[in-house]
């Protein structure tokens, strides 16, 4: 088949490196286009960018797909299937249109569960017990499209949002070329819209001394390695982390290896990182840390 990429993070890297070992054919590649980036605020162009030019395809980076010319461009690749994967910019009406087998998407959540731009943090934050990558046709609606392939398991322990985030590109890249081997014979599967929630995107990174320490403990691991706590102003990230569950009062670094007292239990630090700095283990980072800061109340 002639297959246009669409996807643009390190998510859908798998995805395009598999269809490119495959006996399809990738004409294009859609991404987003480079953004300035580090000190310098040079162009940094997106991971599925880099493999396609060294695979020698011709990329493509709209800043939108509305207007007519582009429309037009896309036409005329002739594709038979649009793959996307996490690809950054709505689809219009026209363009769903183009191929032959429609366009068809890569989500990281067993949908009507988790639709949106962020599943895998919304799915550690909720505690759900596991998910998975869901197959899907593209419409005009919000990951709404009927579903081809779905495939679950079951998360564990350890799993953070980077854990999750590879096992759930490497699920998915596997699931599309099954899908794509039996794209005559998919019978799609309408979504319950009654069972859908949403995963909003994620700006605020930070755990409060208001929060629930279960809740303070799934950040950590959804926002791996974002999460932070503010101490004399200071944001310390918090990499990995424990806890244990009782009765206790909120917002309080209770002793000496920086525990945290949060409604319903202490929050453990294992790894974390202080601005500026290289990450380490509590251990290590308690050794050259002022005693004053230890006591300080989380802000």
């Amino acid at each position: 088949m002639r297959i246009i990429f669409m996807g643009s993070p390190g998510f859908a890297v798998n995805s395009l490196s598999l269809l490119l070992k495959s006996k399809s054919e990738v004409v294009a590649v859609y991404t987003k286009a480079p953004k300035p980036s580090g000190r310098g605020q040079k162009p940094m162009k997106s991971p599925v960018h880099v493999i396609a030019e060294e695979s020698n395809i011709e990329v493509c980076t709209p800043i939108s797909l509305k207007f007519s010319a582009e429309q037009e461009k896309f036409r005329n690749f002739k594709p038979d299937v649009a793959v996307v994967a996490a690809y950054g910019l709505i689809l219009p009406r026209e363009i769903l249109n183009i191929p032959k087998y429609g366009c068809i998407n890569i989500h990281p959540s067993l949908l009507p569960r988790w639709r949106g731009a962020a599943p895998i943090q919304h799915t550690i934050l909720a505690g759900d017990q596991e998910t998975g990558v869901s197959i899907m046709q593209l419409d005009e609606g919000l990951d709404s499209g009927p579903i081809l392939k779905q495939e679950k398991f079951l998360i564990e322990k350890n799993d953070n949002y980077k854990t999750l985030h590879d096992k759930l590109s490497k699920l998915g890249s596997d699931l599309l070329l099954k899908v794509l081997n039996e794209i005559e014979k998919q019978l799609p599967l309408k979504q319950n819209d009654n069972d859908a929630c949403y995963a909003d995107k994620v700006e605020d990174y930070k755990i409060y001394a208001s929060d629930a320490c279960e809740v303070a403990y799934r950040k950590v691991k959804a926002f791996y390695p974002k999460a932070f706590i503010k101490i004399e102003n200071k944001r310390i990230r918090i990499l990995d982390a424990d806890f244990e569950a009782f009765a206790s009062e909120q917002g309080e670094i209770v002793n000496d290896n920086m525990h945290i007292s949060l409604k319903g239990g202490i929050l453990i630090p294992k790894v974390v990182q202080m601005e500026g700095r290289n990450a380490c283990s509590i251990e290590d980072f308690i050794r050259g840390l002022k005693s004053s800061m230890v006591k300080k109340f989380i802000e």
